[in-house]
């Protein structure tokens, strides 16, 4: 199990110059990728365009200020005693907004609806969606198991699994 995958993340809005928005209930765009304010690295988040892949990586990695200079230096972070990939874990959160964005499977929606409906953050659902798609990942690079889109369905409907309940992951 990644280092991050059980542990509390900053919620939407927590960034020192630029913040945002809690994702609308129904729309998968504001779920892929929340609205962004502020700046970052100099550049103003609301000019920005989460349809466009480059855009949209900024903005993700915008909502990790604290990856900041790992990701300029291209290097690993230490969390909680583990080595850390801050790139992986942007790259995870690029694929699940790509998910979102495309409809594609539908089961990652209607998961981030129905753990949102359990009372969990975007972050954290973020994060839990990750965790499926980084198993598969080391399974297909591991492993050589080709990807199960059923199999994929079915962890996916299994999640919150493990996760802690919302209330203890804080606000």
């Amino acid at each position: 199990m990644q280092p991050w995958a059980n542990q509390p993340v900053l919620g939407a809005g927590q960034a020192a110059d630029c913040w945002f928005d809690e994702p609308l209930p129904g729309d998968r765009r504001s779920w892929a990728v929340p609205s962004g304010h502020g700046t970052y690295q100099g550049l103003d988040l609301e000019l920005l365009n989460p349809a466009d892949e480059d855009d949209r990586t900024f903005l993700i990695e915008a909502q990790h200020p604290d990856f900041e200079d790992a990701l300029r230096n291209d290097e690993e972070m230490v969390v909680d005693g583990e080595p850390f990939s801050p790139r992986l874990h942007i790259t995870l959160h690029q694929v699940v907004a790509s998910q979102l964005l495309a409809d594609d499977p539908p089961e990652t929606w209607s998961t981030a609806q129905r753990l949102a409906g359990l009372g969990y953050d975007w972050h954290n659902i973020i994060h839990m969606i990750a965790a499926v798609v980084s198993d598969d990942l080391y399974q297909a690079l591991n492993e050589r198991r080709q990807f199960d889109p059923g199999d994929y369905a079915r962890r996916l409907g299994e999640l919150p699994g493990d996760w802690p309940p919302p209330q203890a992951l804080g606000p």
